[in-house]
């Protein structure tokens, strides 16, 4: 048999997908790499990977797939006769195919460039399921190979070339062979939906490819606290719109000392008035200065003189002195002191509290451009499961329901993920009929209202669970369904076909907490557009509670020295050891902070035995 190398190309910059290592996204639990050369090796003998951390790199890095595709090849020994080239983000990619490509290019094949003779083909090359071709998919001839690149080399380098120009030669045959899903690559955030477990760090990522967010309306500005801005918020009005006085005090005009004159200014007062070099005016706080002001100052920095003091001053007999304190002082407020019409006061992302609420007002804004608050009705699965306030005794195999309350209410955990109203817990029987009902809408009250459906429960595989098998019955399109995380690794998102959005958590009560604090708050951030500055800290002795396949959610403490510390071991069947814990930390998987300290926002950076890792207010 012919000799069978390939080449595994893993150095692109996976632009589309933010800079990750593409090749370590993990696909169904595990990273598209290995799942590649897995394949691979299944077919090749020698496999060559290029890109960083594997057996070459091109030259110079991120010179594109054909520089790429000479490195490996030169990799590879010199008895390998056929090359398998495949890129790395072909999670389905199988044994079977990469076999179907190398016995195409062992068989004859009509040629493309004689008259009807047969020769074999130099090239076979994938098809996928839309009939696209695949270039980063085939099987070469060596020789082939070789002198394409030759070429390509000879008329300008290899370096920066599309991987299309490998085929772009009338004299090659190829041979093209239908393959369908294992050609489907992963190039988009969006392409991961619904694909098994994804990586924490991963979640918020895939639920704004995933899910569309909530429509922009505009609302007056103390109607929309809490609801997070679509568009710029931009000042209509500047900042004071007039000349105003900062403080009690005198309005004067030109050089000192000044004859008081004219009536007292109050704020509110907008008749005209002005001011001759010379002269001064009471000015109230706030009140517009009259025209010709130069200067302000307060009633701690003058001397008044003459008949009357106060109110009762006599006006033309009584002189105003600047004091010696008051050399360099001015409290005058000019037009646009704190911002100019046209500015912005904050950018899209941005929830608007109370405070912007307030701002908008002071720049004459009337209507924001927003999104949400984000409403959530909250049901709960399991027929074990009693209401919380349910007396003793209770049934044998009975439980009260100890997460739901916890979860709703204005200071429950969605709340503090960014919910901006959840309804109090209703219960869902575990029947098939029970949970198409409830996410077909059909449940009386269930869509009312609600951008999203929060259910706690159902989310594993059991005899009791519904949940999976009623979504495809109802036409859902699941967009998260796993993440590699403990607790809470069985939550699931889905698109419900009526618009609402399916936030499902593990019926587990430290799971449900954990995973509505983390991906609750990514899928707030999704619906609405909210940007958010993560909370980090750094922690020692990571490697100690780190999970090498997943991140994990600890309970995390003030250590009372300015910083914190963590639980090494929880229960997950009850809260108990989550009590007096004001954040939850997320400790990346393996606790390899310098790939990214946090594995829920991947920031961060340190050593395998500390780094900087978010912690998350989780009540």
């Amino acid at each position: 048999m012919t000799a069978v190398g390939a080449i595994v190309l893993a150095g692109g910059r996976a632009s589309r997908l933010g800079g990750v290592d593409k090749a370590r996204v993990t696909v169904a639990g595990r990273p598209m790499i290995e799942s590649v050369v897995g394949a691979a090796r299944a077919v090749a003998g020698p496999v060559v990977t290029v890109g960083p951390g594997g057996d070459t790199r091109e030259d110079p890095p991120h010179s594109g797939p054909v520089a790429a595709i000479a490195a490996g090849l030169a990799g590879l020994p010199g008895a390998v006769e056929l090359v398998v080239v495949v890129a790395c983000d072909l999670p389905d990619l199988d044994a079977a195919t990469l076999r179907a490509l190398v016995a195409a290019l062992r068989r004859p094949a009509a040629s493309t460039t004689g008259a009807g003779e047969v020769t074999a083909p130099r090239v076979a090359l994938a098809v996928d399921a839309a009939g696209h071709d695949q270039y980063l998919l085939a099987a070469w001839d060596r020789r082939a190979l070789a002198a394409r690149l030759a070429a390509l080399e000879a008329s300008g380098g290899v370096g920066g070339r599309a991987v299309r120009a490998l085929y772009d030669d009338d004299e090659e045959v190829v041979v093209r062979v239908p393959v369908g899903d294992p050609a489907r690559d992963v190039d988009t955030w969006a392409d991961l939906a619904g694909r098994g477990p994804v990586a924490l760090a991963h979640v918020g990522a895939v639920l704004r490819a995933g899910l569309a967010p909530l429509p922009a309306v505009g609302r007056a500005p103390l109607d929309a606290v809490g609801a997070v801005l679509a568009a710029p918020l931009v000042a209509a009005d500047p900042m004071p719109r007039g000349p105003v006085s900062a403080m009690d005090g005198y309005a004067l005009a030109g050089p000192g000392p000044w004859r008081l004159t004219g009536a007292a200014r109050r704020a509110g007062d907008g008749s005209p008035a002005s001011l001759a070099a010379g002269t001064a005016a009471r000015i109230a706080t706030g009140a517009l200065a009259p025209r010709g002001t130069d200067r302000v100052l307060r009633h701690e920095l003058v001397e008044v003189r003459g008949p009357g003091s106060g109110d009762a001053a006599v006006p033309g007999d009584t002189v105003v002195t600047a004091s010696a304190g008051a050399d360099g002082v001015d409290d005058l407020r000019p037009v646009g002191e704190d911002w100019p019409a046209g500015h912005a006061l904050a950018a899209d992302g941005t929830v608007l509290d109370a405070a912007l609420a307030s701002a908008a007002l002071s720049a004459g804004v009337e209507r924001v451009s927003v999104r949400g608050p984000v409403r959530a009705t909250l049901v709960t699965t399991g027929d074990e499961v009693l209401p919380a306030d349910t007396p003793s005794p209770l049934p044998p195999g009975r439980i009260r329901d100890t997460v739901g309350p916890l979860l709703s209410g204005p200071a429950g955990v969605l709340a503090r993920a960014g919910f901006g109203a959840v309804d109090p817990p209703r219960h869902c029987p575990d029947t098939a009929e029970a949970v198409d009902d409830l996410l077909g809408g059909s449940v009386a009250g269930s869509t009312a209202g609600s951008d999203v459906l929060v259910l706690v429960g159902a989310t594993g595989r059991g005899v009791a669970d519904h949940l999976r098998s009623a979504l495809e019955r109802v036409g859902a399109r699941v967009v998260i369904d796993g993440v590699r995380v403990r607790p809470g690794g069985s939550q699931l998102v889905a698109a419900l076909p009526d618009g609402r959005v399916l936030l499902a958590l593990p019926g587990n009560p430290l799971a449900a907490v954990c995973a509505a604090a983390t991906t609750g708050r990514a899928l707030v951030d999704a619906l609405t557009g909210r940007q958010r500055t993560p909370v980090t800290a750094d922690l020692p002795g990571l490697a100690d509670v780190a999970n090498p396949g997943r991140a994990r959610i600890l309970p995390a403490w003030p250590d009372g020295a300015g910083g914190w510390r963590l639980a090494d071991r929880v229960r997950t069947a009850h809260l108990a050891d989550l009590a007096g814990a004001p954040a939850l930390a997320v400790v990346p998987e393996g606790g390899d902070a310098g790939a990214g300290a946090s594995a829920y926002s991947g920031l961060g950076s340190g050593s395998d035995t500390g780094g900087r890792v978010e912690l998350v207010d989780w009540i």
